[in-house]
């Protein structure tokens, strides 16, 4: 198989790439809506970042977007967040995939985000962990180019996706040295089960 960068990974390197689903939302054609697609496309050349998660466009939330974000165990949006604060404030928040969904924002194309969650959680497949990390708009008029304050806070925005990243990869590190502690000081008559009881844990743990 071949990751983002181009290079052949064997299938059991791949599952951080299949674990976590960075999203940028957006419409490109309206300034500032499209500050996701903006940042997804910035990530991309993030060494700590393209390498452990698929980073997907996923424009206005279309429907051909349950494919791409299926079977992740964590997802990460990116939007713009009409939440009247001052333009280029960031935003984050923090949702459990398990239950219904609601995003109290006033961006328009967010309503289909829940919508998304919810199909994923009711065809059994809803992330463990989701956030959505976001930037107050300046403007929405009809052009191609970010507003200077949306602009400048994209690199607080990419940095605020790189700790995400490494905090989901630092617990699921963790997930694993506990895992490799209880397999060594388990009776060796007893390794199989030991096997079988730790990938249970770390699949809770992701």
């Amino acid at each position: 198989m071949i990751d983002l960068a181009g290079r052949t990974r064997a299938f059991h390197e791949l599952e951080p790439l299949r674990a976590i689903a960075i999203v940028g939302i957006g419409n490109l054609l309206l300034s500032d809506d499209g500050v996701g697609i903006h940042a997804v496309r910035a990530l991309r050349s993030e060494s700590r970042v393209g390498p452990v998660a698929r980073l997907i466009d996923g424009g206005t939330v279309g429907t051909d977007l349950l494919a791409a974000v299926w079977g992740c165990a964590r997802l990460l949006i990116i939007d713009a967040v009409d939440a009247g604060l001052p333009p280029g404030s960031t935003i984050r928040m923090d949702f459990d995939g398990s239950g219904p969904q609601k995003i109290d924002t006033r961006n328009a194309h967010q309503s289909g985000i829940p919508g998304l969650l919810d199909d994923m959680r009711l065809l059994g497949c809803a992330p463990r962990q989701v956030v959505l990390v976001g930037v107050q708009p300046a403007t929405l008029e009809v052009r191609t180019e970010l507003s200077p304050e949306v602009a400048a806070a994209l690199p607080v925005l990419a940095g605020e996706v790189v700790r995400q990243v490494e905090r989901w990869m630092a617990a699921e590190g963790a997930a694993i040295s506990a895992i490799q502690i209880q397999a060594s000081l388990a009776p060796a008559h007893g390794g199989a089960a030991e096997q079988i009881s730790g990938t249970e844990q770390l699949r809770q743990c992701i």
